[in-house]
């Protein structure tokens, strides 16, 4: 059995040990270069510091880090502290395997056999990586595509930083455009862009019902706000898809999830991925 070690004990680690197949790896610590962290236990097994997890010399350390340069950081570190083991890293991992993707296709398939009706939406585009796999699998149905295209908004910066929910900074996620974002697309016909601020840009919207709606905003306002518009809309057996709902950088999109299901006296399934998704389907 290989004996191995996760560097990295947040979301993304987190998320990597509940994927593992554990009769065949033996996660035997996790590693992290936070010392808040050091000395802690994650599921009974303890976090240690980048040094401590050399000495254990284990047979193979994946480096749960989404961040490219601190990820080759950990791993130059790791070299020069005498490991000599196989290193792997989840963006690697990710490049090939994306079990948010491999989701919304097979939701694809369940509306499709199930005949939901109603038009899909997004909320929070950014550069429409996600978008484009939502359109290409539905390549019949009318995509409504809400986001600033000029990064976040000030009233929900605002909002954050008072209520402690991130550190997110007016125009983050601004490197994006309409035109881009059509760009993507195989079936820019079904689109139709509905940029500004949450929910200003939903005003004089068409009276539609929803089979799949991506809610990816991030930040707290525009979760709950898109919540309150999109759920009474859904179609009976629809899916709401929620990014970041486990996210740990942007806590304000789960705790706007909470909010909204305990109030609406819903609940949802949470993904066990890097994006820390959660999904909610619509009850009759």
């Amino acid at each position: 059995m290989n004996r191995i070690v996760i560097f990295g004990a947040g979301q993304a680690g987190k998320a990597l040990y509940r994927m593992m197949h554990h009769q065949s790896q033996q996660v035997i610590a996790f590693g992290d270069n936070h010392m808040d962290l050091q000395g802690k236990e994650i599921d009974g097994i303890p976090v240690l510091s980048l040094l401590q997890v050399v000495a254990l010399r284990p047979d193979h350390i994946y480096l749960a880090i989404v961040n490219r340069e601190a990820c080759q950081a950990v791993s130059e570190q790791l070299e020069r502290a005498g490991y000599q083991g196989k290193i792997s890293t989840v963006n690697a991992m990710r490049e090939q395997l994306n079990l948010r993707l491999a989701t919304v296709r097979l939701l694809a398939e369940e509306i499709q056999r199930r005949k939901v009706p109603g038009a899909l939406a997004e909320l929070g585009v950014y550069q429409g990586e996600f978008a484009a796999e939502v359109n290409r699998l539905f390549p019949d149905r009318t995509f409504y595509l809400f986001d600033t295209f000029e990064g976040f908004d000030q009233r929900d910066v605002k909002q954050e930083e008072e209520a402690q929910h991130s550190k997110a900074a007016v125009g983050d996620f601004g490197d994006t455009s309409v035109s881009a974002v059509l760009a993507r697309m195989p079936h820019p016909e079904q689109i139709v862009v509905r940029q500004g601020h949450f929910p200003d840009s939903a005003q004089g919207m068409p009276e539609e019902r929803y089979a799949l709606v991506s809610l990816d905003a991030d930040l707290y306002l525009p979760m709950y706000e898109g919540l309150r518009y999109f759920y009474p809309r859904m179609s009976p057996g629809g899916y709401l898809i929620l990014h970041d709902y486990n996210s740990k950088q942007y806590k304000g999109a789960g705790e706007a999830v909470q909010a909204y299901c305990e109030e609406q006296g819903i609940y949802l399934f949470p993904l066990c991925d890097l994006h820390g998704t959660g999904i909610i389907v619509k009850g009759k």
